[in-house]
């Protein structure tokens, strides 16, 4: 079976775009970089369209004005559907075709027009990387620099029909029983020093990865892999242990390194790997040129890259600022190209005259939760607590005024957009009252404006956020602290810069009761699963949630490629985690990106406006 392909590949914004398998964000916006054709969910550093606090204010409207508000209303939900409708036709939820071979006779060598080659396209973020390592990273702004330098993408999704196609694989097979998957490599590949890239690297990378002593967070999600092995430089052959529906997507995770680099030096100790900070061989577009900790980084252009070579856009800047105000009043006034639209925002911002503002919502959409400890002698182990905290908690308030109905509210794992979503699950709305009742069954009695135990003690909780330069989750802790309070509550707030927030929220011995988060969703439901395995406590699991019948669940959705037992499997996971509340869930973002108009070449689709960033280019006046 041939396959004729477009010349665009997939690409994601990170920190911007906020639209992909894990479209992630971590301040104000970033440059482009590529994506895979699956990814892990990533915790947010800072949603995008979260990153200011919207002003709380009511307002009188007149009647046209409400009417206006309804169509607009009823034109987000038309599009919401259309998104979920778009991932369920995909091939996402196609049966694999066993024993096919799919080849691209896709042109990827000729280079691009030399007259668009140049100038650097400018960005800041509120948080800073703290590691450039694939396999030591589970935070987006991370993740954002790793993607930049290192690419991984045997398969991409067509930005058009969101089709599996080949990518870095100019072919690939399936056998009859769906066990091994055999890739073969673009002769072409070469690493930024000229070196030729190749299977050895997949499997030495893959050797080192799935050695537990390496601490590779995401390592369950390579648990369906038996064996990685280069068959010759160009042949990858990938053997599964057993049938695995999303296997074809999450072969993907898998980031080459550069063997004859990385080989003679230590996985996980910066001081004696300075390719652990300081990447010089990469993949991907761009190749560090310097970065200053919590300061700026310069990526530019790898000359080598495998898609036509040198991306149009020379160089690559992001520069840290304190918060998104800064970068909102630097992208008014042409400083940087581009930046996270917040709510408060927006308005002002589609009045711009030299910027376009791109909004979409995203079959990858970021979800935004209160994260609650369930270890035993927190409060928040009780479930009558965490039920109590559900019902006292006005998520509609959170969704409309901090988020200026720029959010859907969301009630378990899995956004509307994503075509495992069941509306089938308990919401608590909100409900002081039956918050009191629940509270009391747990041992807590109101007493003078103050929820006490039995020993007289006001119920306190500690909220932790981060980073402490968001402003959005400022607000919202502030409004979940003044809620909770309204029911006898003491809700200390703590807030950390992002890498002490990270250590902190990951603790195998956390201080904190209750922590905000948002992570980015994917389009394949089944890749969020090791953020509820007992065994990722604490790198993932944060919430220390342990629950076996949703591990057998995510097992047996796994096991099958039939879409309606599926579906039906994740339902009843959506249905028991809303029911445990682990997490209070509260609303799933649109996606949202501002760029200049001197950024030429971004043409939207269903994926967002990253997909083909390699072809976009700078136009000075």
């Amino acid at each position: 079976m041939n396959l004729k392909l477009s010349r665009n590949y997939l690409w994601i914004i990170s920190l911007v775009v906020v639209a992909s398998m894990t479209l992630a964000a971590c301040g104000a916006g970033t440059a482009p970089e590529p994506a895979p054709a699956e990814a892990e969910p990533q915790e947010e550093a800072q949603p995008a369209e979260e990153e200011a606090p919207a002003e709380a204010e009511a307002a009188e409207e007149e009647a046209p004005a409400e009417e206006e508000a309804a169509a607009e209303e009823s034109n987000e939900d038309e599009q919401i559907s259309e998104a979920a409708q778009a991932s369920e036709e995909s091939d996402i939820t196609k049966e694999l075709d066993l024993g096919a071979t799919v080849v691209s006779d896709e042109e990827v060598t000729s280079p691009r027009d030399p007259e668009l080659f140049g100038g650097e396209y400018r960005s800041v973020s509120t948080s800073d990387a703290v590691s450039f390592h694939p396999y030591l990273i589970s935070d987006s702004a991370s993740r954002g620099y790793a993607n930049t330098v290192y690419y991984r993408g045997l398969l991409r999704y067509d930005e058009n029909t969101m089709e599996l196609i080949p990518n870095w694989a100019e072919s690939y097979t399936i056998s009859d029983d769906g066990l091994t998957f055999t890739f073969i490599l673009r002769d072409d590949l070469k690493w930024s020093d000229g070196e030729p890239l190749t299977a050895f690297d997949y499997e030495w990378t893959y050797e080192q990865a799935v050695k537990p002593e390496n601490g590779y967070p995401y390592l369950s999600q390579l648990e369906f892999i038996e064996s990685v092995k280069a068959v010759d430089a160009q042949t990858l052959e990938i053997n599964l242990t057993e049938v695995y529906a999303p296997a074809l997507g999450q072969v993907d995770l898998l980031t080459p390194l550069p063997k004859h680099i990385w080989e003679n030096l230590p996985w996980d100790d910066p001081e004696k790997n300075p390719e652990i900070l300081s990447p010089s061989v990469v993949s991907g577009p761009y190749k560090l040129l310097e970065w200053q900790r919590d300061q700026y980084a310069i990526f530019e252009a790898n000359e080598n890259y495998w898609y036509h070579g040198a991306p149009n856009i020379e160089r690559q800047i992001i520069e840290i600022v304190p918060d998104g105000d800064v970068a909102y009043q630097m992208f008014k006034s042409g400083e940087i190209d581009t930046t996270d639209i917040t709510p408060e925002n927006l308005e002002d911002a589609k009045q711009l005259d030299n910027a376009t503002i791109y909004e979409w919502w995203s079959v990858s959409a970021s979800i935004s939760f209160v994260g609650l400890n369930m270890r035993e002698g927190f409060p928040t182990s009780d479930i009558n607590v965490r039920h109590a905290l559900n019902y006292a908690l006005d998520k509609d308030l959170l969704t409309e005024e901090v988020m200026l109905g720029q959010a859907q509210r969301v009630c378990s794992i899995y956004p509307e957009t994503n075509w495992a979503f069941t509306s089938d699950v308990p919401c608590y709305d909100f409900d002081p009252d039956k918050a009191i009742e629940l509270l009391a069954e747990a041992g807590y009695t109101l007493q003078d404006d103050k929820m006490v135990d039995e020993n007289g003690e006001q119920l306190t909780l500690n909220l932790l956020y981060g980073p402490n330069t968001n402003q959005t989750r400022e607000l919202m802790a502030v409004i979940i602290q003044d809620e909770l309070g309204k029911i006898g509550i003491n809700v200390e707030i703590q807030a950390l810069e992002w890498a002490s927030f990270l250590e902190e929220f990951r603790s195998a011995e956390p201080t904190w009761d209750l922590v905000l988060l948002s992570i980015n969703s994917t389009p394949e439901p089944h890749t969020s699963f090791p953020w509820w395995l007992e065994e990722n406590i604490p790198e993932m699991n944060f919430s220390a949630y342990i629950n076996k019948d949703i591990e057998q669940l995510f097992d047996e959705a796994g096991a099958t490629y039939d879409i309606d037992v599926r579906k039906e499997k994740y339902g009843e996971i959506q249905q028991i985690i809303a029911e445990d509340s682990p997490r209070i869930f509260l609303f799933f973002s649109k996606s949202r990106s501002g760029q200049n108009n001197r950024i030429k070449g971004i043409e939207p689709t269903r994926l967002g406006i990253g997909w083909n960033a390699e072809e976009w280019y700078i136009e000075e006046e």
